[in-house]
């Protein structure tokens, strides 16, 4: 029979066969993204921060990488695992060029925390300098790897002044303030003598906070100080040599550490609390800011979103 001959009954249950097709494979895939979100509300109801798997005596594991900035789910964790007395230990694990001062700052001080209660051990891994190496500061241990950049000790404000290229496009600013000094750095007017000086004033009591960490975490004071506090970087080779730092090594140097100094069992289940950007967040949410993060992880333009303020940084320049 010819294509000719076949009657519109037949074409109809042709096109018919098509759209249940077509409808099958729309509710295939409904049902298989709907099964994926009951089971993350599930997971996440049995493993809430991640515990739900470990009831019993554990080491916490947190990372902190990226650029540094205050954190109150971090702040979270951090309470949460000092406050279980299951958990009987915490390994920092750090790989953070640095960020924001304050953020390093409030680090340091929710880790000392920690270690008031038990042992707390920081792991560098690539990089741990600036706000990262003042977070691990917090740590009763430090160790890094041979290649680990660490270090770069200080602080900076930064400023832009665009004041000529406004002019040069025909824009002249008129501010109006309280005093000289009021509003600076401000890039519609040039930074005034006073106003460098005031800021000089405020980096260096930034900056005086940090290299007092150092000199008090590390028992470093004089000529020692004054080496590895002028905001150069280190190998973690060099960064022992200076006594930046306890050891060279990583996590299994950290739980033998425990296990020697501290009488812990370094075969414990390792329960890693580090905040996911999926927790307390949609699935939509989640995937957005994953996005986002791709985009933005480790740019200038990133950095400056998120901070405002005195920074503790290093990123090497072209």
């Amino acid at each position: 029979m010819s294509p000719f001959d076949a009657s519109p009954f037949d074409a109809d249950r042709a096109v018919d066969r098509r759209r249940l097709k077509r409808g099958l494979t729309f509710w295939r895939i409904a049902a298989i993204v709907l099964a994926a979100i009951l089971g993350g509300i599930v997971f996440r109801a049995t493993d809430i921060g991640g515990s739900g798997a470990f009831k019993g005596d554990r080491i916490a594991e947190l990372t902190i990488d990226g650029f540094i900035a205050p954190d109150d789910e971090l702040y979270d964790r951090l309470d949460e695992a000092r406050e279980d007395p299951a958990v009987k230990a915490l390994i920092l694990r750090i790989d953070s060029g640095g960020g924001s001062s304050i953020g390093g700052e409030l680090n340091y001080e929710k880790l000392r925390e920690v270690a008031a209660e038990k042992p707390v051990v920081a792991v560098m891994e690539g990089i741990a300098a600036s706000a990262a190496y003042m977070t691990a500061l917090g740590a009763d241990r430090i160790y890094a790897h041979g290649e680990t950049l660490t270090g770069s000790i200080g602080v900076y404000l930064q400023a832009v002044e665009a004041t000529e290229l406004l002019r040069s496009i025909g824009i002249e600013a008129d501010l109006i303030k309280s005093s000289v000094i009021k509003g600076q750095p401000n890039p519609l007017e040039a930074l005034s003598d006073e106003a460098r000086a005031a800021l000089a004033d405020v980096v260096a009591d930034s900056y005086g906070y940090f290299r007092g960490l150092v000199a008090d975490r590390r028992s470093l004071a004089g000529e020692k100080l004054d080496a590895v506090a002028d905001g150069r970087v280190f190998t973690g080779r060099q960064a022992l040599a200076a006594g930046l730092i306890d050891g060279l090594g990583g996590k299994k140097a950290a739980l033998a550490w425990l296990e020697g100094e501290k009488g812990l069992d370094a075969d414990l289940p390792i329960e890693d609390i580090t905040p996911r950007p999926e927790d307390g967040r949609g699935l939509l949410g989640a995937a957005a800011d994953a996005v986002v993060e791709a985009l933005l992880k480790n740019t200038e333009l990133s950095e400056r979103l998120r901070v405002d303020g005195l920074v503790s940084v290093w990123q090497p320049r072209p």
